[in-house]
């Protein structure tokens, strides 16, 4: 703001005042409408003190913060890793003689953990706004992961999760979780949807394994599976209890593109990813089409999705 109320002053002088090179006679007419260095100079330092009480206005205005140490179950270390909108923090601190890493939520000014299943270790991933937790946590002896939902002051375990999974689980405001996991005695990574109190293995597009990133509120899921061929991944949507490539309904290839993994896909049914555009690697966009966001049924082979243009 400083250096626009400058730039001004510096214009207005710099474009009346005349320069000695620029002098002419002027009409005794015409002067009496003509600008005069000195009613330059006069307009440009009043208007000095409007530049600077616009500047104190919008330095009033800048946003700040306060912060708050949220401290740590007993040992030297935490991290906080997500917020609700009610300001309860999660995260993963280590307990007392940094022995081992504990998943807490903070809640009220207080830090409070999680505990495990029986393991020596546990990590938060995510809370909604209910204030659920959703993590991973070794069972006794440490012999397995688990995924655990924390409600109610109870750590319940919700199933297996894959302890190679480098990505934590989504989970919507309804309390659902999608995520990978080792399901039902799979060897393979699956995409699972966990709702009403079950973890429901998503399938794959053919291929053995698939991978689940992010789920709306509406319950549908996005991710990456590996199908047949030589094509490695494929984009998905899981919706209506089925799982969808999203290539089939885009009619990517006509397009020059091939979407390898749906990485986010918000209220309105947006995804967004990355593929294959001519041989290169490039973000994507999809927006459902009117027939898809009213859930119309579309004519099979049908575009319900559209990407966006490059």
């Amino acid at each position: 703001m400083r250096g626009l109320c400058f730039i001004i002053t510096c214009t207005l002088i710099q474009r009346y005042v005349p320069r000695q090179q620029h002098h002419r006679t002027i009409s005794p007419m015409r002067a009496r409408h003509c600008l005069t260095p000195q009613s330059v100079l006069v307009r440009a330092l009043a208007a000095v003190p409007v530049c600077l009480a616009l500047f104190a206005s919008f330095a009033a205005q800048a946003q700040t913060y306060t912060i708050t140490d949220l401290g740590t179950l007993g040992g030297s270390f935490s991290v906080a890793l997500s917020v609700n909108s009610h300001g309860q923090v999660i995260g993963n601190s280590f307990t007392t003689g940094d022995q081992d890493l504990h998943a807490f939520i903070y809640s009220d000014g207080t830090m409070r953990d999680l505990g495990t299943l029986g393991g020596s270790s546990s990590s938060a991933d995510a809370i909604d706004d209910l204030g659920r937790v959703f993590g991973t946590a070794y069972t006794a002896g440490n012999t397995s992961s688990r995924a655990f939902l924390y409600a109610d002051g109870r750590m319940i375990d919700i199933g297996p999760l894959a302890a190679t999974s480098n990505h934590a689980p989504s989970v919507n405001a309804a309390g659902e979780v999608a995520g990978t996991a080792y399901i039902g005695g799979n060897a393979s990574l699956h995409a699972f949807l966990y709702r009403n109190g079950s973890m429901q293995d998503l399938g794959t597009l053919g291929g053995p394994s698939s991978f689940a990133y992010a789920v709306n509120n509406e319950g549908q899921v996005v991710g990456s599976s590996n199908v047949p061929g030589d094509d490695g991944a494929h984009a998905f949507v899981y919706r209506d209890g089925t799982m969808q490539d999203l290539n089939e309904l885009t009619g990517a290839a006509e397009a020059g593109w091939v979407l390898n993994s749906a990485r986010a896909i918000n209220a309105s049914g947006q995804i967004v990813g990355f593929g294959t555009y001519k041989g290169e690697t490039a973000a994507f966009l999809l927006t459902p089409t009117a027939s898809a966001k009213a859930n119309v049924p579309a004519p099979e082979n049908a575009n319900a999705l559209g990407i966006a243009s490059r």
